[in-house]
């Protein structure tokens, strides 16, 4: 390897330029943001303009693109983190927006889970029940919010049971957060809610809500999930509503899952009576875990 010749000086004159350049660039992406939101001005309607702003897959695609094209001794992490704070920035260009977030028994952690994937500068309100996010975010179609990864077994009526369906006002979960996982770190793992459709990525789980007629054991509803062409895991259970009998689940399903998904029909077919109903609650671009680069 040639020996660089260059003084402290000139170096740092270059990463001066750099620097520069790098502004330039900045600037100019910002422009680009600007006129795209001139662009989607137009169709503008009542359901908040944080949905025609905010664009979940697209911007895990742009993630998984810089990290797979990224070498040198930057750490991954950060140029993450240098991007989700570019992002956030662009999307309250477009359009201003707070995050509602989950902070039961005090817990912090939820809150740097929004700061390192909303910006450090969004606007940020606590709540201590994950069930009050929800309906904020309800009533407030231009906010988004954080709640924590339900237990498998809830106790009483869970905040899932309150997401939309596609095409209905209301919240439905539209990121898994971290999306960057470290697999030597004990991060708490959460989702992020707002009234924004569900895309595809290219790498994607569907989370899906079924509703059922009291005693459909879980066995029998794997199978049924399986016969139907799912590949499903149920990560959680509640009632359908206080005092109810029915029962309700929140389904992780492998890859996209439209509204008009024939599988869904054909699992209620197949069902009868049994499964009241399946409907999707949303998704998200599955995060990407970070291994180790051999040096």
């Amino acid at each position: 390897m040639a020996e660089n010749t260059q003084t402290l000086g000139e170096l740092r004159a270059e990463i001066d330029s750099l620097d520069e350049s790098l502004h330039d660039l900045l600037i100019r992406r910002a422009e680009i943001t600007r006129a795209i939101a001139k662009v989607k001005q137009p169709d503008a309607g009542g359901d908040g303009k944080v949905a025609l702003a905010i664009r979940p897959a697209r911007e895990a695609q742009i993630l998984r693109h810089l990290l797979s094209r990224h070498k040198g001794d930057l750490p991954r992490r950060v140029i993450v983190r240098i991007w989700r704070e570019i992002i956030a920035a662009s999307l309250q260009a477009q359009t201003k927006f707070h995050v509602h977030v989950y902070n039961g028994d005090n817990q912090t952690a939820f809150g740097d889970l929004v700061n390192a994937h909303f910006g450090s500068l969004t606007p940020v309100r606590e709540h201590s029940r994950a069930a009050a996010v929800v309906q904020e975010c309800a009533e407030e179609t231009d906010s988004l919010g954080v709640v924590p990864f339900p237990d498998m077994e809830q106790h009483g009526v869970s905040w899932w049971a309150q997401l939309a369906p596609p095409g209905h006002p209301g919240p439905r979960v539209i990121a898994k957060l971290p999306f960057i996982v470290h697999p030597d770190e004990n991060q708490p793992t959460a989702f992020a809610i707002g009234a924004v459709e569900h895309e595809p990525s290219g790498e994607d789980t569907t989370l899906v809500r079924i509703e059922t007629e009291e005693g459909l054991s879980r066995g029998r509803l794997m199978t049924l999930l399986q016969d139907s062409g799912f590949d499903a895991t149920i990560i959680s259970a509640s009632r359908i509503s206080e005092g109810a009998q029915e029962d309700a689940a929140l389904l992780a399903v492998d890859g996209f899952v439209s509204a008009q998904d024939s599988r869904l029909g054909a699992i209620k077919t197949k069902a009868g009576d049994s499964i009241l109903r399946i409907d999707p609650v949303g998704g998200f671009a599955n995060p990407v875990v970070l291994v180790p680069v051999a040096r």
